[in-house]
């Protein structure tokens, strides 16, 4: 069946048009469940505004180049149509009886009763299709079987098909290192987070086990970190201020007790990561992964050092025995430094001789045996948990807290936290801290799973983290636990002990789980100093992009002012305020950027088939009469304007160096031979043989562009003959001839005198994108190069972009002819036209009434066109 579309017809005034589709065979059956099948003919008076239409049935004999518009029609029908019985007749419409045309039949009865707007009823079906379509692509599962979506949904399940049983016994002692490291890493997250050492013990076991099943990454370690627990502290304390200003109760006069503040910063923390996981989810089923991009990494490491930094400064008091209370406001980091040095007197000397054992016995391991112990051996000692239950026996053992003065983990309700209802009733101030900490939480754990990826040679859908990272946090978030994430580090121990699925974080978690619910009364006498040591010495090591910042200056000014104002805006304000401080600039930058897009001038080496920036090719020229520009970046409204002053500007500059000459000999020579070649040998013939670039452009445009560039050497010839006529018709009367109508000796004695090109080659191959606003800008630029006898040609147009030209009907006034796939085409039929002096196609901006813009809807249908410019 034949598509319909509007057909214009020749009159200047007045259009017929016919709307619909057509069947190529008289049998041919339409679709089922149509009712009726009328040919709609619309007559269009566009001086008077005036709209008829006439409905009839369909012969037989009507010719395809008529469109019947179908609306429905049965067996019985279409027979009818065909010469048989009618139908039955029905009731007439009380509508009023339409326009006819002079000369058609009466219409039928059963046909009366249809009138509709073609354009309105095709523009509801291709927006319903084209909704349609947006929400198969942007919706998670839409375009998925349900047995696809599943598998997507929880891939580690189906990964185990491919499972070995040799496999579990390595799975289970990285799941149990990763667990001890984990261990003894979640005390100071839950210290940081400003909440009680014992409150990150549930961050691996709920949200890992989730995470476990729905994560595209195997090595992955989601658990709490330093980083989000900075992101949550801050947080915590703005929540807390708006609902208890200054430490006080609203309905009550006395202040907050510290145990009565942890305690409201853990609820807080659970309405946070019930916010966070949310956020996920959605962008998850919109997928929205694309968005991690918006975090450059010029943004992330400064923030990730500021709140390694928010860390450190924060259990930096608690190594020396110090005890710091919860800071409000800003510069948090600056705040918790000044206070641990005027507060130098309290320091502890036992605990502090315990943070200074604790450190030694770390850094010789880490820097001398563990090495060697991995060389051999293949395994990470998790000397950190030996430590701790050596710091807990000793502890014990000694009565610290009691003889000391040691400051301890202390009793709390040991065992697995029961379920409860995440504290959303803090409303609305939940809700930018959610957003910020599920950015930070995605962020990181997108970027190890990345990282772990590249190694292990994984692929990683960003879409399905963001679900599993949703999900984690949402049920998470009815078990006491704040936001989490997975650090690169505790990957790396995974993978390096020979982890080959999610099954060790499956295993980690029933360690964790075993700890917490029957440890509970030993963990109760872990010393805070060593917590504190353990976190202040990993960080330290962590802390390594301060010696990239030279390095970023030297290649790139702006990025490395964003990273310090970065860093600078998250110590001086807060690590949530310093990230969108950050972001902004990024953003703010890149549009800055893309407004004043690089231009190029292109130009040919000698003995050469490339053309090649000006700039930066010393030996590279020009050809005389023509000027190739190269866009640099997409094309759209924030830099069209700019690219329109900027490439006319270009346009008119007066040729620079010794460009390649055309020199006539006698009017004789042709151009070609300016490039070293001989008469019966083109220019692209030489390049193709030169470049693999071109000849894979020729092979990929021969059948695409066949119609084009027959259509291109038929409209070449007709003009040829037209501007012959014209210069013979100048050449009798003098007072006709104009700069755009002179003969070949003249256009290149003026090309030699002022030095300027009269053809413009536009290189749109750098273009990836380009908007209807850019597409208007091509028409203005071409309408004013006109003015200026400059001839725009556009080279480089495909896929995408040819089909935008063709769809916003910008061949009015750049021509089809002037359109081209590749440079080295568009060059030649420059030259060409330089030699046999072809003229700029006529047709400027506001010399005629734009035909595109008529006053009735009109019918676009794909892969037809809309108007045929060939009438007019």
């Amino acid at each position: 069946m034949n598509r319909g579309f509007m057909v214009p017809g020749r009159s200047k005034r007045t259009r017929k048009y016919s709307v619909g589709a057509t069947y190529d065979h008289p049998d041919a059956k339409p679709p089922s469940g149509h009712i009726k099948t009328i040919r709609t003919t619309m007559l269009v008076d566009e001086e008077n505004n005036d709209y008829s239409r006439q409905s009839s049935p369909v012969s037989s004999s009507s010719a395809l180049s008529k469109a019947a518009f179908v609306i429905g029609a049965d067996e019985e029908d279409l027979a009818f149509a065909h010469g048989g019985e009618p139908p039955p007749p029905q009731e007439p419409s009380p509508s009023p009886q339409p326009d006819t045309l002079p000369g058609s039949p009466p219409p039928a009865p059963w046909a009366l009763p249809v009138y509709i707007n073609a354009g309105d009823l095709f523009h509801l079906t291709d927006a319903s299709q084209v909704t349609t379509n947006i929400l198969y692509k942007r919706i998670y599962g839409l375009n998925k079987t349900p047995k696809d979506c599943l598998i997507s949904l929880f891939p580690q399940f189906f990964r185990l098909k491919n499972y070995k049983a040799q496999w579990m016994l390595q799975d289970f002692f990285a799941g149990l290192i990763v667990a001890m490291i984990h261990f003894t890493q979640v005390f100071a997250s839950s210290m940081t987070a400003s909440m009680k050492p014992h409150r990150g013990l549930p961050l691996l076991i709920f949200p890992g086990f989730v995470y476990a099943f729905m994560t595209t990454s195997p090595h992955n370690s989601l658990g709490g970190m330093p980083i989000t627990a900075a992101a949550l502290s801050i947080s915590n304390i703005n929540v807390e201020q708006e609902y208890y200003p200054g430490g006080y109760f609203r309905n009550e006069s006395r202040m907050l007790t510290s145990d009565e503040t942890l305690y409201i910063h853990m609820r807080i923390s659970t309405g946070i990561s019930f916010v966070s996981g949310m956020i996920l989810i959605i962008f998850g089923i919109l997928k929205l992964g694309f968005l991690s991009a918006v975090l450059s990494p010029t943004v992330t490491e400064p923030f990730t050092i500021a709140c390694f930094a928010q860390s450190i400064c924060s259990q930096l008091p608690s190594m020396f025995g110090v005890v710091t209370p919860i800071r409000f406001g800003y510069a948090k980091t600056i705040q918790d430094t000044i206070f641990f040095f005027t507060h130098i007197q309290s320091v502890s000397g036992f605990e502090t001789l315990l943070s200074i054992s604790y450190a030694v016995l770390l850094l010789g391991f880490r820097e001398y045996l563990q090495p060697v112990i991995f060389h051999r051996f293949k395994t990470v000692v998790p000397l950190e948990f030996i430590l701790y239950a050596a710091g807990i026996g000793l502890s014990y053992a000694f009565d610290f807290p009691g003889v000391l003065g040691f400051r301890t983990v202390g009793i709390y309700s040991y065992g697995l936290p029961k379920p409860n209802i995440p504290a959303i009733d803090y409303g609305s101030p939940l809700i930018f801290g959610g957003f910020v900490n599920a950015i930070v939480s995605y962020s990181v754990t997108l970027r190890s799973a990345q990282t772990l990826a590249r190694k292990s040679r994984d692929v990683i859908s960003p879409n399905q983290e963001l679900l599993a990272l949703g999900v984690a946090h949402l049920f998470g978030s009815f078990f006491n636990c704040g936001t989490v994430a997975a650090p690169v580090g505790r990957g790396n121990v995974n993978l390096s002990m020979g982890s080959r699925s999610q099954l060790s974080t499956i295993f980690a978690c029933i360690f964790m789980g075993l700890l917490i619910g029957y440890a509970g009364p030993a963990i109760a006498h872990l010393p805070v100093c060593i917590i504190s040591t353990n976190i202040v010495l990993f960080l330290v090591m962590s802390v390594t992009g301060f010696a990239e910042l030279p390095r970023l200056w030297r290649s790139n000014k702006f990025d490395a002012c964003v990273w310090v104002i970065t860093f600078a805006g998250c110590i001086a304000l807060n690590v949530q305020l310093g990230l969108m401080l950050g972001i902004g600039i990024t953003l703010l930058g890149l549009i800055m950027r893309s407004q004043k897009p690089k231009v190029r001038v292109l130009g040919r080496l000698k003995h050469s088939g490339g053309f090649v920036p000006l700039k930066y090719y010393e030996k590279a020229s020009e050809l005389l009469g023509i000027r190739i520009i190269q866009i640099q970046s997409p094309l759209h409204y924030a830099n069209s304007q700019y690219l329109i002053q900027h490439i006319s500007a270009i346009a008119v500059e007066p040729f620079v160096g010794s460009p390649a000459s055309l020199g006539l000999d006698g009017g004789s020579t042709s151009s070609l031979n300016t490039l070293g070649l001989s008469r019966n040998e083109s220019l692209l013939g030489v390049l193709s043989k030169k470049d693999t670039i071109v000849r894979g452009l020729r092979s990929h445009w021969s059948g695409s562009v066949s119609n084009l560039a027959a259509s291109n050497s038929e409209v070449a010839r007709r003009s040829e003959r037209h501007l012959q006529q014209r210069h013979l018709d100048a050449n009798n009367d003098s007072r006709a001839v104009s700069p755009s109508i002179i003969s070949q000796e003249f256009i290149l004695m003026a090309d030699r005198e002022r030095g300027t090109a009269s053809r413009i080659v536009l290189d749109l191959g750098t273009v990836g994108y380009i908007d209807a606003v850019g597409i208007r800008a091509l028409e203005q630029l071409a309408s004013d190069l006109k003015l200026k006898a400059i001839e725009l040609l556009l080279a480089q147009c495909k896929g995408t972009l040819l089909k935008q030209l063709k769809e916003l009907a910008i061949h009015k006034i750049i021509p089809e002819r002037n359109i081209f796939p590749s440079v080295v085409d568009a060059v030649e039929e420059a030259l060409r036209r330089i030699r046999i002096n072809t003229q700029p196609a006529e047709g400027l901006i506001g010399e005629y009434e734009d035909e595109r813009f008529w006053d009735m809807p009109v019918v676009p249908v794909e892969g037809l066109p809309v108007i045929n410019y060939d009438i007019d």
